[in-house]
């Protein structure tokens, strides 16, 4: 995977499961039910059985381990095409992000 280079096909191909639960927790109407992104990827991963958060977080791990740049992950995320903005909203790096969403999911590991 070669996130700088992804379209939102290639991140539905690439990463399913991960761009299944971006679009899942990140609607248009997310920040009206959730105050933060951590309160939202919480109650969504909470409805998750083991096997959906076990290819969320094999996913992330592969996004982390491929030794992209937090400009390449963020290029990852808004290709996903969740409504999320990723540096004002967030108030963290892409790294640091696809990082939370592999440690709230790690419990399945």
């Amino acid at each position: 995977m070669k996130p700088r280079e992804l379209t939102n096909a290639e991140v539905k191909r690439g990463a399913p499961a991960l761009r299944n639960l971006l679009n899942a927790v990140f609607h248009a109407d997310w920040r009206d039910d959730f105050d933060s992104a951590r309160e939202a990827l919480e109650a969504d991963l909470s409805r998750y059985g083991d096997p959906d958060r076990q290819l969320v977080h094999e996913e992330a791990a592969e996004l982390l381990a491929s030794d992209v740049t937090d400009s390449q992950v963020e290029h990852f995320l808004e290709s996903s095409g969740a409504d999320l903005w990723i540096e004002s909203e967030l108030r963290m790096s892409g790294r640091v992000f696809a990082r939370l969403i592999f440690d709230l999911t790690e419990d399945t590991a």
